[in-house]
């Protein structure tokens, strides 16, 4: 019985065989999983990177449309006049020069007396026609 004892734990036995198998089989499956876990840590950071590419994009495109745009344009910018200050100055000074001699005439603009008042789509009178040739 001795002999028949040391044949047997010398050959290695069928459930010996299908543990190793199975333990093999799970590696396997562990590794293929760290894989996938890889490849899927790698999109994650690639679609990261890609939204932060776009959202810097659309921060820079607002920023050039709020430039753009006069309701965003900062109190600090001032308008220039389309007229120069010193052609300002000089049609003031003219005003000034002739407002003497309107007052004295009274409205420069002289009403047609026989001219038909001017009537709103009401019929009321609003006014009349100013004869602006004399």
């Amino acid at each position: 019985m001795v002999a028949l004892a040391a044949t047997n734990s010398a050959t290695p036995s069928l459930q010996a065989a299908l543990i190793r198998n199975r333990l093999e089989v799970a590696r396997r499956e562990a590794q293929q999983a760290d894989s996938t876990v890889r490849d899927l840590r790698a999109q994650v950071q690639a679609a990261e990177n890609e939204s932060e590419n776009r959202q810097d994009n659309v921060r820079k495109l607002t920023d050039q449309s709020r430039q753009s745009d006069p309701t965003y344009r900062s109190p600090i910018q001032t308008s220039t006049a389309d007229v120069p200050v010193k052609t300002q100055e000089f049609l003031f000074g003219l005003y000034q020069a002739t407002s003497a001699k309107r007052q004295a005439d009274g409205n420069g603009l002289k009403s047609d007396p026989t001219a038909a008042p001017v009537r709103n789509t009401q019929g009321q009178a609003t006014g009349r026609i100013v004869n602006i040739s004399a």
